[in-house]
C-alpha cells in the first residue's frame, strides 16, 4: 500500500495546541487530520477536520481561531457515541468477533443489559501462554462497581440466565479516564481460562499491529452487523462521547459532566457497496484489521445529529499500537 502524505509536525503541534479551546466552545465534538473530501477520498488530499453539531452554526471565535492554521481545514456535521445489543453463538475455543457480557449485571428474567463485543485475543508479553480477551471498557467495566475478577460471559446470557459453560474468565485490567476529561483508551481485558485461538470470526487469523494510514481499507466484525468493511478516514482524532454509566467530572469550563473525550482516536468510514454500515450498538470491542494485522479497537460510532436514524457510516477505535503500549499486552 502506498503512504499517505507526510503530515508536517506543526501541524500536529498546531493542532494539539487548539483542542482544548475547541472543545470548550461546546459545539466540536472533534478533531482529526483525515481526507479532505470523504466522497472522493485521496491520501494526499489531506485536511484538519473539525466535527461539529450543526455546521450552519459554527460561532466566529472558532473560525477566527482556525483562520491560520498550518493546513487546509474543513468543517463536518458529526457527533459521536458509544456503540453498545446479534451473533449470540458460543464459540469454544474463545476467538475474536464474538458476544461478551459482564456476568454481574444479570438479573433472572430480566435478560442483559451490558452487551458488545470480544474483539480479540491478546498475550502476556512476559507469558505468552497467558491469554486475555479485549474489548471496550465500557462492555467489561461499564461503571465504578467493576472491580477486578468479574466474571466474563460468552455468549451473553438471554432471559433464561447464564450458564456455567458461558464463563471464559476474570476481568483483568482496563484503560479509561474513568475520573478525568480526557484519555486515550477505551479497552479492557479479562483473562481467558479457556481454550482459545488468535484468530476473528469471518476474517481469519490476527497477529501483529499496523499504523493506521489514510485511505487504509479495514474491516472487523462485530457481534450485531458480522464482518463490514470500511477505510480510514481520520488519523490523529480526538472525540468527544457521553458515558452515562461514568461519574461527573468538572470539565475544562468549570461544568458537571459524564462525556469524555479520547485523543489519538482513528476514524474509519464505511465502504459503501460493501458495507451498508459500519456498526450497530453491540459492536463495541470489535478489533479493526488490514489483512492479518490489528489497526484499532473499535468503541463508538459518528452520525449527523440532524438525521440520527441513518446507518451507521463511521467508527470511532483506539490504536492498536497504543493498546500494546498502555494495557502490556501484545496481539
Amino acid at each position: 500500500m502506498e503512504r499517505s502524505m507526510a503530515i508536517p509536525p506543526e501541524v500536529l503541534a498546531a493542532k494539539d495546541a487548539l483542542e482544548d479551546f475547541l472543545f470548550s466552545t461546546g459545539i466540536v465534538t472533534g478533531v482529526a487530520i483525515g481526507v479532505r473530501d470523504e466522497e472522493q477520498p485521496d491520501p494526499d488530499d489531506l485536511a484538519l477536520r473539525v466535527f461539529v453539531r450543526d455546521a450552519s452554526r459554527v460561532p466566529i471565535e472558532v473560525r477566527t481561531a482556525l483562520q491560520f492554521f498550518p493546513f487546509q481545514v474543513v468543517f463536518v456535521q458529526r457527533a459521536f457515541a458509544t456503540a453498545q445489543l446479534p451473533d449470540n453463538d458460543r464459540y469454544r475455543p474463545v476467538e475474536g468477533g464474538v458476544s461478551v457480557s459482564p456476568k454481574r449485571f444479570f438479573n433472572a428474567g430480566a435478560g442483559v443489559q451490558h452487551v458488545g463485543t470480544l474483539g480479540a485475543i491478546v498475550k502476556d508479553p512476559l507469558n505468552p501462554d497467558i491469554r486475555y480477551g479485549l474489548s471496550n471498557h465500557h462492555v467489561m467495566c461499564v461503571d465504578m462497581s467493576r472491580s477486578a475478577g468479574d466474571m466474563m460471559l460468552q455468549p451473553a446470557p438471554t432471559f433464561l440466565g447464564p450458564f456455567p459453560i458461558d464463563e471464559i474468565g476474570p476481568l483483568s485490567d482496563w484503560s479509561f479516564p474513568e475520573n478525568t476529561e480526557t484519555g486515550e483508551l477505551d479497552a479492557a481485558v479479562c483473562r481467558i481460562d479457556l481454550a482459545s485461538i488468535e484468530a476473528v470470526v469471518d476474517i481469519g487469523p490476527v497477529s501483529g499491529v499496523v499504523d493506521a494510514e489514510p485511505c487504509m481499507q479495514v474491516s472487523k466484525r462485530g457481534r450485531s452487523t458480522g464482518q463490514t468493511f470500511g477505510w480510514i478516514e481520520d488519523i490523529h482524532g480526538s472525540f468527544e462521547a457521553d458515558y452515562p454509566q461514568m461519574p461527573p467530572i468538572t470539565n475544562a469550563q468549570g461544568a458537571q459532566t459524564t462525556r469524555r473525550i479520547l485523543r489519538n482516536q482513528l476514524q474509519i468510514h464505511v465502504d459503501f457497496p460493501l458495507s451498508i454500515a459500519i456498526g450497530e450498538k453491540g459492536d463495541s470491542g470489535s478489533a479493526v484489521v488490514a489483512g492479518d494485522k490489528v489497526v484499532g479497537l473499535y468503541w463508538g460510532s459518528g452520525f449527523d445529529p440532524a438525521n440520527p436514524g441513518n446507518p451507521i457510516q463511521h467508527g470511532i477505535a483506539s490504536r492498536a499500537t497504543e493498546i500494546e503500549r498502555l494495557m502490556g499486552v501484545n496481539f
